[in-house]
């Protein structure tokens, strides 16, 4: 028997087979549909676990998708950073398996991942953030999941960090830690920073032609020593950070936060000095130790599967719900 952990991204779904002892047997990466119905993704995501599980036993099937979510129904009503905004998971997929299935939030499956079968087995306050396309962050308090009414209580990329900013987040409102340091957003929020700057930089020179510059160019900018990324990346973009995981401290009081996604992951050691350089000045609560996940980019696919190995108690409401598709 096997556990099916299915990673639902902005851009791509990861699939993946989990043993009982957390290990990803095998998995897949299928790139989310460009357009489509409601129906789309689960159909994409159907076609992808029967390619991997084949004749596979599947004792369960956790889910782990961006938001903002609505669990009782099992959907995804608007995602902001995907190209289809509504669709549905959880009724298309329990009918087609007949298995027991089990919907969270991408990071909030994470920190369930971590804490089952990762770096934060044993710890009652734990918080997992992911930076990647938006920021996400999913928080254990007490030993308790926090889920929220509709599952979204962990939209912590969506506190505002920057009351004056003019720079729209994807959900609509303004100055969001999602929108201010994203890596969606950095692209963006890069042409804003430098109005009414010089720099001896090239890529100064390539904004000031209006030629689109990617996130991860920008990094490998201040790699190469680029004036203008490294006043952006260390002067803004850090400081952003640490004043968006501080606001996580000082809410939630965690023992330890966890940082994943390929923003943090491909770059730790530039996350590691700049939020420690500006996190003090904006902590109210005694710092909790930061690390990175382990487990790399299939955190999503091995928190997924935690879900339904180990089916927190606030969940168990909504998993019950779900029972409706089986008739």
């Amino acid at each position: 028997m096997v556990y099916v952990g299915i990673d639902v991204g902005a851009t791509f779904i990861r699939v993946g087979l989990v043993d009982e002892g957390g290990s990803v047997i095998d998995k897949l990466k299928v790139r989310q549909p460009s357009s489509g119905d409601e129906n789309t993704v689960a159909e994409v995501i159907i076609k992808a676990v029967k390619n991997l599980a084949r004749s596979r036993s599947i004792a369960g099937i956790g889910i782990g998708s961006i938001g903002p979510l609505d669990l009782k129904s099992g959907i995804v009503p608007l995602a902001p950073n995907a190209p289809i905004k509504r669709f549905k998971l959880v009724e298309p997929i329990i009918r087609e398996f007949r298995v027991p299935v089990v919907l969270g939030n991408d990071a909030m499956a994470a920190v369930w991942g971590e804490y089952v079968f990762g770096i934060g087995k044993g710890i009652r306050n734990l918080i997992y953030i992911t930076f990647s396309t938006g920021i996400g962050a999913g928080v254990i308090v007490d030993g308790h999941l926090l889920i929220g009414k509709d599952g979204n209580a962990h939209e912590i990329g969506h506190a505002v960090i920057d009351i004056d900013s003019n720079i729209q987040c994807g959900c609509g409102g303004y100055g969001h830690w999602e929108a201010l340091g994203s890596g969606a957003n950095v692209p963006r929020v890069i042409k804003e920073f430098i109005k009414g700057k010089t720099y001896r930089s090239r890529l100064h020179e390539r904004l000031s032609r209006n030629e689109y510059v990617s996130t991860e160019e920008v990094f490998q900018a201040y790699y190469d020593g680029d004036e203008l990324a490294r006043d952006f990346i260390d002067n803004f973009l850090m400081r952003v950070h640490a004043a968006g995981i501080a606001t996580v401290m000082n809410a939630y009081d965690p023992e330890l936060i966890v940082l994943g996604g390929s923003m943090a992951l491909n770059n730790k050691e530039l996350f590691r000095a700049g939020i420690g350089r500006y996190l003090g000045r904006y902590l109210t609560v005694r710092a909790a130790r930061i690390e990175f996940t382990e487990f790399g980019d299939d955190i999503g696919i091995v928190g997924a599967a935690a879900l339904v190995y180990k089916v927190p108690d606030s969940l168990r409401e909504f998993v019950e719900g779900y029972n409706k598709y089986l008739q």
